[in-house]
């Protein structure tokens, strides 16, 4: 034990003394990722609409109290107003109408099925209503137009009313029921208790997470697990090192265990920083944009994150004790590499397949190596995750691990036995 922690802490001793190496674990996965993933919604935004900047909105014949609507966003949209009269050569003219909204754009229109102006109209159906006690029946409407056929264009036309219309129609229930009712103004939630739209958010923002952060942390553990076995396994071995370190009065299997320790609190500790750098990225995200993989809101209660820090070292055993066995048998560098790398390509193809899996998984899922760990922290993101499920998972990883790393440590001695077997025979020999 005493010889595994020298290694253990030699082994990370010579990582963090290289600030390149340092980088290269701990930050530079993380901040490429994290910038990759703000990236994606603004290179959606300009396929879609040939623009980087704010989402555009067309606005027909607008009311004055839409004028008046303060909480438009103009910083995440960008408003272009028609009158009536501009407006309608587009109404009856569907050609005319699809050239506008072809690029990405969104059209905002009122109107009323009487004809009287969309303002008039609402404040009559309210002093109707309070000072008469009459129902009228829905005379005004708000259109939000857009081009089905895009994806996109209907999650931001979706984005548009949650963000906008539905604020702009609690303001006209505001403005107007507030003039009639008197004493029974309607109010605003949120304003007496802003943790209310945290938490309402913070359901779309879970669900939007769990289909991205457990593929990609799982991707990010296996690239430093990868590289630093070709640091401290495939590349001593190529050197002759690693045979020179068999022939010491320590242990492979000890030897083994200070490296795979040494690799689990390095990657462990990579990994909580880039949940750290997704979970800020989603916090600083304040458009919320559709597009976005991240939106705002991601939180994880306390339980939460003591699965998640507690699943994560036994996926990483796992890793390790395979890219250490593949290392071990495998003669050239160059195989060790290309070997690895095929796992890394299989873990990108997961990952774009959970990104489109909305079904619930089954049990099998949960005991099967490292996917078990992406099925888990999607649950627990989701905040649907059992004590089982995690249980199961641990147990998993840990026993596959440990047997993984006996069998390292055979195949460790019986080729290093081999080979000095092989330079004996060949010094006699000659």
């Amino acid at each position: 034990m005493r010889h595994a922690v020298i290694i253990l802490k030699w082994e990370i001793q010579k990582i963090l003394s290289s600030w390149q190496k340092t980088l290269a674990v701990f930050l530079v996965p993380a901040a490429v990722m994290v910038f990759a993933i703000n990236l994606f919604p603004k290179l959606l935004n300009y396929l879609s609409t040939g623009s980087l900047g704010s989402q555009r909105i067309i606005v027909m014949d607008a009311p004055e109290s839409f004028m008046e609507y303060d909480g438009k966003k103009d910083d995440l949209y960008n408003y272009t107003y028609m009158t009536a009269a501009e407006a309608e050569q587009y109404i009856d003219n569907e050609e005319a109408m699809y050239e506008l909204i072809r690029n990405g754009s969104i059209i905002l229109g009122f109107g009323t099925f009487s004809g009287d102006p969309f303002d008039e109209s609402v404040e009559t159906k309210y002093r109707r209503f309070y000072e008469e006690g009459q129902e009228t029946p829905q005379d005004t409407m708000v259109m939000v137009m857009f081009d089905s056929e895009q994806m996109l264009a209907e999650a931001k036309a979706e984005q548009f009313t949650n963000d906008i219309v539905n604020g702009y129609i609690s303001y006209m229930d505001d403005r107007y029921g507030a003039q009639y009712a008197g004493e029974y103004s309607t109010f605003s939630t949120d304003d007496f208790n802003p943790i209310t739209f945290v938490l309402d958010n913070r359901n779309v923002a879970n669900t939007q997470a769990a289909r991205v952060i457990p593929g990609i942390m799982v991707i990010l553990m296996y690239y430093c697990v990868y590289s630093l076995t070709c640091d401290m396994i495939a590349m001593e071995k190529n050197r002759g090192f690693l045979n020179k370190l068999i022939m010491t009065p320590v242990s492979p299997a000890t030897l083994l265990w200070g490296k795979a320790l040494a690799i689990n609190i390095l990657v462990t500790g990579s990994s909580l920083i880039t949940f750290l750098f997704l979970f800020l990225s989603s916090w600083i995200n304040r458009s919320n944009d559709a597009g976005s993989l991240l939106p705002f809101g991601l939180m994880l209660m306390p339980d939460q994150l003591i699965y998640m820090i507690l699943a994560i070292p036994a996926s990483v055993l796992v890793m390790t004790a395979f890219c250490f066995l593949v290392a071990i048998e495998l003669e050239k560098f160059e195989d060790t590499v290309a070997n690895l790398q095929l796992v890394l390509l299989l873990l990108l193809i997961g990952f774009f397949a959970q990104m489109f899996i909305i079904w619930d998984p089954i049990v099998l899922e949960f005991i099967i190596p490292v996917h078990n760990t992406i099925v888990l922290l999607k649950e627990i993101i989701l905040s649907d995750v059992s004590i089982w499920q995690f249980i199961a998972v641990l147990v998993v990883n840990l026993g596959l691990g440990i047997f993984l790393m006996k069998k390292c440590a055979k195949e460790l001695l019986t080729g290093g036995v081999n080979d000095r077997s092989r330079k004996r025979k060949k010094k006699i020999f000659f």
